[in-house]
């Protein structure tokens, strides 16, 4: 079954790593005045935005295939006529935006796919050279490499099995989602710096903080920046 807006919304704005509050202040540059109790009612399914709010938290979010993240196949031929209405009016917003029209790459980016690289339960070892090669139309143009994760710690955010794409870099801001190694085991988690110190965080709070000791090294290998459609690989 398919997540409704809201939930989407929400799982968006966490991968991206902003609070409600950090999404009002993005839309209001954009010229949209939304409180943060606004942007909860529409994560809650109590209202919607409207096409042009919902063009804005795409760009925010870094929503590439819209099709794929809020719909399923067909989805739209279950929705009463003013359902239909507002499909109608953000398609039309959509395309008038240019930012989402139809076009076909000349070819298909080929990337690794670290397959049991990651897990977001209790930590699997990264190994460099045990990788697939996959070709892809949809990754984001900032990722280098895939992993596909593991358990179900960061639920429902990133659901057990599936794939990230990632940025490698050695640095990530506190409250980004991450690719870790520590104590020789690789983890899927949210990063955390406040002043008690480093944290590694789970989406699913079943899951206690990872602390992050002084004496212990924490490695970077890059940062989460989508999922994959994975009925394409």
């Amino acid at each position: 079954m398919h997540k409704s807006l809201g939930a989407t919304l929400t799982s968006l704005r966490r991968m991206a790593g902003y609070t409600q509050v950090q999404v009002t202040r993005l839309l209001a540059e954009r010229g949209y005045e939304i409180q943060s109790a606004g942007i909860s009612k529409w994560e809650k399914d109590l209202t919607m935005p409207n096409a042009a709010q919902f063009l804005a938290l795409c760009q925010i979010y870094g929503v590439t295939d819209v099709l794929g993240t809020f719909t399923d196949s067909g989805a739209s031929s279950n929705l009463n006529e003013e359902g239909r209405r507002l499909v109608a009016n953000y398609v039309r917003v959509l395309e008038a935006s240019g930012l989402y029209a139809e076009t076909k790459p000349s070819a298909a980016r080929t990337l690794p796919l670290y397959d049991l690289a990651v897990s977001a339960g209790t930590g699997q070892f990264l190994d460099g050279e045990s990788y697939e090669l996959i070709d892809s139309y949809d990754a984001p143009r900032r990722a280098d490499f895939a992993v596909r994760v593991a358990g179900d710690s960061m639920e429902p955010d990133i659901p057990d099995g599936s794939i990230v794409w990632v940025h490698s870099c050695d640095t990530l801001e506190s409250g980004h989602v991450g690719i870790f190694v520590y104590g020789g085991q690789a983890y899927c988690k949210r990063l955390r710096i406040n002043s008690v110190g480093v944290m590694l965080i789970s989406a699913n709070r079943q899951y206690a903080p990872i602390i992050i000791r002084p004496e212990n090294e924490l490695h970077v290998c890059g940062e989460v920046v989508g999922l994959a459609l994975l009925n394409n690989y």
